[in-house]
């Protein structure tokens, strides 16, 4: 078989190309970092990295969302502390305008402090985060929406309830607390004992509330720790599809540029000669 000068001149120009694409290709892993930065380079690898970039956006949303929820949960935890040493402060002066030997002066001054600390428990159930109610409200009206606690998700299928609705804290309209301590001041006014029962039954509805805040604010810290880990996870299996050794990198890059700069040698000597030179 005959080999032209024309073919020499195709297949150097080819080799030439070949050798520059992976000299291109080594000089883009080098400057990225990454050595698949298109579905083209790895195919399977791009389908999987893809898969992993979908998780971690995921966890980044449930990131966002605990830290809400423990805004939300911080605000609830300290609301209801608040509450529970109003009333603790209730039960003390109820003890002693308890006793009989009060003068209807010294009533008066028990029941007018009880009435002070009522506004301020109401005050802490009127609380907003970002604008919106602490505690969630049952809308007044017979067409009113009854609306339930807030929650979130921290997790896959973990949802956590991040307040209290008002009747957890306050208990049904039919006993509501605020309403108890201002039937129970008006009557300590009037020469009547204040409730001691009563006013315990609402300390203890408070109790309650805390200790349930308290149980939510360690899962939703057990699930940020959980979904830490696992964006470490993550982070560390899409790396080894897409980052590359740098000093490798480097190296390959080298290699490529010497097997390039040779090419381009080989080329020209076998290019260079024009028709003119083969008429002599």
């Amino acid at each position: 078989m005959r080999i032209s000068h024309q073919m020499l001149h195709q297949n150097s120009l080819a080799n030439m190309n070949n050798s520059m694409g992976r000299f291109q290709k080594a000089y883009n892993e080098a400057l990225t970092g990454k050595q698949v930065t298109k579905p083209s380079d790895d195919p399977h690898g791009a389908s999987k990295a893809m898969e992993l970039k979908s998780a971690l956006a995921t966890n980044d949303q449930y990131e966002r969302n605990t830290s809400e929820a423990k805004l939300w949960l911080d605000e609830t935890d300290q609301t209801v502390n608040g509450m529970v040493n109003i009333m603790q402060r209730v039960r003390e002066l109820a003890v002693k305008g308890n006793n009989e030997t009060l003068s209807p002066e010294d009533r008066g001054a028990v029941a007018s402090e009880v009435e002070e600390l009522t506004k301020q428990l109401r005050q802490f159930a009127d609380t907003k985060v970002n604008g919106m109610d602490l505690f969630t409200k049952v809308a007044d009206g017979a067409d009113a929406a009854v609306t339930g606690p807030k929650t979130m998700t921290v997790g896959g299928g973990l949802n956590i309830q991040v307040n209290a609705t008002e009747e957890q804290l306050l208990g049904p309209d039919d006993s509501n607390l605020i309403a108890t301590l201002e039937t129970l001041s008006a009557g300590l006014r009037d020469g009547n004992e204040m409730d001691i029962a009563e006013i315990d039954t609402g300390i203890d509805r408070l109790l309650k509330v805390s200790s349930e805040v308290g149980a939510r604010m360690n899962r939703v810290e057990s699930a940020e720790n959980r979904m830490f880990d696992n964006t470490l996870q993550l982070k560390s299996m899409l790396s080894s599809i897409t980052d590359i050794d740098m000093a490798e990198a480097i190296t390959k890059l080298k290699s490529e540029e010497s097997v390039y700069q040779a090419s381009l040698s080989a080329s020209a000597k076998i290019i260079q000669p024009s028709l003119m030179d083969f008429l002599r």
